[in-house]
Formats: structure tokens, sequence, C-alpha cells
């Protein structure tokens, strides 16, 4: 336990009622402090570690006490501080700030100057960017050459095309392989899902909330199956890949109303409904705090495929190598500016048997550039290589 959380304890110990969650936007300006100063208080509590839990009853990188993270508010966001991004964190400290004052940091919230800085944390947060060129972003090789394609949504048309790739991290011409309607379906993912040789493409459809999978044929899709029915639309960004070690690969995702991240094991075939099976959860909450989950398959070289994802609070790329029956704990790859990414999607773009990927950076609304970042081989990407000038 930190010397400060031994000083102050109890002064978090005592759960609030319920009239005391208050949102910190009716609070005013004095019951709010900066990034910065929460910086320092999260020094001093716990030494900078947003994610520590020593079992001593206080969780995250502000030491906020279970009980008090409950009463306000902060499971809506994760089941522990823990758990929770250092935003979210942050918006709960704030809570707590306008409820018990600076004093609930006792010296670490006294030496960060808590009391007397009256900053909003977050003010007029920008947008995420939306795409406007081509969205919904996934690879497989769905040509029959071996080596792995883009593919994406036009998003004017609607239409779905495959840009071929060179096995070199390029792209050649694109081709249309989906006649519109195309915007009607969210989270589009690849794999060889029914081993048959082919990659096939699974995407959820909107209106529905169903789950379809497109056969691929070796030179494009497919008619589609479905094999997930409805209640997926509680579900959000989709990806793919062999995350249980039984050599086939499974469809994972975010459950939104929980923040878990859950696994619906592939069984090797496109039999409908029998396509996948029940869902395991191999992520526990917070979740709901990253986006842009995607598999690039095996990233760090040691027979497992990989999962990374952009943490939305801080903008930072981290790795979740592939356990075997999971994944293990997130290792940071990429400092900041990640949420200036607009789409990713994951694979063996240069055929050297490490995963790699394709972003799009973009401004809000939009479009953008197309970049492939090269994967090393140690669980991280070298050097970005532009590959598409506009349009993305």
């Amino acid at each position: 336990m930190p010397a400060s959380a031994r000083i102050r304890k109890g002064l978090l110990v005592a759960a609030v009622a319920p009239v005391a969650v208050l949102s910190i936007f009716n609070c005013g300006s004095a019951q709010a402090a900066s990034v910065a100063t929460w910086d320092k208080v999260a020094h001093c509590e716990s030494t900078d570690d947003w994610h520590i839990n020593t079992g001593n009853g206080y969780f995250g990188g502000l030491q906020i006490l279970q009980s008090t993270w409950e009463g306000y508010g902060g499971k809506a966001y994760a089941p522990r501080a823990d758990l929770a991004t250092k935003e979210q964190q942050i918006r709960i400290a704030e809570k707590i700030l306008a409820g018990q004052g600076a004093g609930a940091w006792g010296t670490c919230g006294a030496s960060a100057g808590l009391a007397y800085d009256h900053a909003d944390p977050f003010p007029d947060k920008p947008a995420e960017p939306v795409d406007a060129g081509m969205t919904s972003l996934t690879a497989g090789d769905f040509n029959g050459d071996g080596k792995k394609d883009l593919v994406a949504v036009e998003v004017s048309t609607g239409k779905l095309f495959s840009y071929a790739g060179q096995g070199n991290g390029r792209l050649g011409d694109r081709v249309e392989i989906g006649r519109g309607g195309w915007n009607g379906l969210k989270d589009l993912t690849s794999a060889d899902f029914d081993k048959d040789g082919k990659d096939d493409l699974v995407a959820t459809e909107t209106g529905t909330g169903k789950l379809f999978l497109y056969k691929g044929n070796g030179h494009g899709l497919g008619d589609r199956v479905e094999i997930g029915r409805g209640g997926w639309n509680g579900l959000k960004d989709l990806f793919a890949g062999d995350f249980n070690g039984d050599g086939k690969k499974d469809v994972g995702a975010t459950e939104i109303s929980t923040g878990k991240l859950v696994l619906y094991p592939g069984t090797g075939t496109s039999d409908g409904l029998r396509a996948l099976g029940d869902r395991v959860e191999i992520g526990d909450g917070g979740w709901n705090g990253m986006n842009k989950l995607v598999s690039p398959g095996d990233l760090d070289k040691d027979g497992k495929d990989d999962l990374i994802a952009n943490e939305i609070g801080t903008g930072k790329l981290f790795l979740y190598s592939g356990s075997g029956n999971g994944v293990k704990s997130r290792v940071e790859i990429g400092r900041g500016g990640w949420n200036g990414i607009s789409d990713i999607a994951g694979a063996d773009f240069n055929g050297d048997g490490i995963g790699d990927m394709a972003a799009v950076e973009s401004e809000p609304g939009s479009e953008g550039k197309l970049y492939f970042y090269p994967g090393t081989g140690t669980g991280r990407f070298g050097d970005r290589v532009e590959i598409g000038n506009g349009g993305w």
C-alpha cells in the first residue's frame, strides 16, 4: 500500500449514498482539476501505475476503494478502477472530488494542489475521426493468390472493394466484390472460418443485429449464411483469430453493456448457427475504453494469434499477446496519436510470417491516407510507409 494510502485509510472507505452520486457537470469548475493535477495525484498514490492492483483494497492510479468506485458510478466503466482507462478513472475521481473534496486523497491531494486547480480535465474533446472515403477495413486472401488483400466499404456507394495484396505491403488495383448495401453492415472481420483454404468474411447486419458469414470462393465472396441470431448490435469491434489454440478461427468482440471481452469459438465449419460455439469471457471489464480491436495474426513470433487495440482515453496502442486460451496482459506498443487513426486492418501483408497492419489516418469527416506498418516479430511495428494517398 502506498504511504499516502495508509495515511488516509478510512477517508474513502464509506460507500456514498445514492443522493451523493452527482454529475461533475452540475458541480461547477470549482469541483474539478486538470489532467496534469490528477497525474500528480497518481504519481504520489501509485507511482503512475493506472492499472495497479496490489490487493490492498485500493485500485487504479488514484487508489480508489471499491465501494467508493461503485458508489460514484464507476461500474458503468469497469468492475474496478484498475480495469478502467485513465480517463474513466479521472471522471469518477472528479465525482468523488465534488462529493468529498480534495481531502479524500489526503497528503497526495494536498501536495498535488487538488483543492486549488478548478480546471475542467476534459474540455470539449474532439470527436473521433469519422470515415469519409473507405470504412470497415479488414484483410484476407479473396482472390486465391496466397497474398493478403485489403477489403473496405466505400462510404458514398456502400459497395465492397478488395485491394489486391502484392505480397510486399503494397496494394494493386481494387476490384468490386460486393454490390451496394454494405453500409448496412458493421464490424467486418475475416479469416478462414470453415478451414477450406479460402478466407471468409463475417459482419453484423445493423438492421437486424444478426451475424452473417460470407463464404470465400477464391475469387470474391459467395452467398451469405446466418451464423448468429440477433443481439450482435450489443457487441462491437469484432475481430478474428485462433485464441483458444484449437487450430480453428474464432470471433471475438467487446460486449457493450458490460465492457467485457468475449470469444465465440469457431467450430471449423460454415454450417449456419453451428459455425460458432458458446461464448467465453476472456477479458473482465474495461474494454469499452478500447477500440479498433484487430488481430494481425502472430505479431511476436510465438505461434499464437495476438490482439491489438487503441485506448481511447490516451490514444495509445496496446498489444495483447495470445496465450492459447485468451490474451495476456497488455504491453504498450504505440505512444499516443492513435485516436487520429480512423480504421485499421491486420494481416501478414508482406509474406514474412509476421503480422502487419494497414491503417487510415484522417481528420474527422474527411478522407485520409493509408499507411502500412510492418511487423518486426518483436510484438511491435516498424516505421510506417504511405501506400494510399487520398480517397481513404
